[in-house]
């Protein structure tokens, strides 16, 4: 009979938790289903040439001069939300017609594609002045084959 009370104490307990998980999942989701009313959140683009998909997503939000932002890169298949790993790349960022930032520069191997293993990569940068920026995002090879370079260009306004 001694089992009984911690039985029913155990079994109790994985309920709740139970509960609890269900319920934290299903808000999460949602939260992440939210459409943002900024201009630079969650974007996504095909590359130039068709290959992939490139979704580029700005955190903070909204995107400022006076502290860092990182962009998070996801590479995924054409028309699907798998993500493609094994991407070679390369990540600019440009104002007035002017470079202001690349990722393999900062890298030290400037002009030299880059290379993701898991398909998505978070890059820093801290702009320096508000304005309107463009940000390319180049590839040049998919699961170590290279490819004639594609592009995706996004904008973004900071304040």
């Amino acid at each position: 009979m001694s089992k009984s009370p911690l039985y029913a104490f155990l079994l109790s307990l994985l309920l709740v938790i139970a509960v609890t998980l269900v319920f934290s999942s299903s808000t999460l989701s949602t939260y992440a289903q939210a459409p943002s009313s900024s201009p630079n959140s969650s974007m996504k683009k095909t590359t130039s040439g068709g290959a992939l998909d490139v979704v580029l997503q700005p955190s903070p939000e909204p995107i400022g001069h006076t502290g860092p932002t990182s962009f998070k890169v996801t590479f995924l298949q054409k028309g699907t939300d798998k993500v493609q790993p094994h991407i070679d790349y390369d990540f600019t960022i440009a104002t007035n017609g002017k470079q202001v930032f690349q990722a393999s520069q900062l890298a030290g191997q400037p002009g030299k594609p880059l290379h993701t293993a898991e398909g998505a990569v978070t890059i820093p940068y801290t702009f320096q002045t508000p304005g309107d920026y463009s940000i390319n995002i180049s590839l040049y090879g998919i699961l170590f084959n290279p490819i004639r370079p594609e592009t995706a260009d996004f904008s973004a306004k900071v304040s």
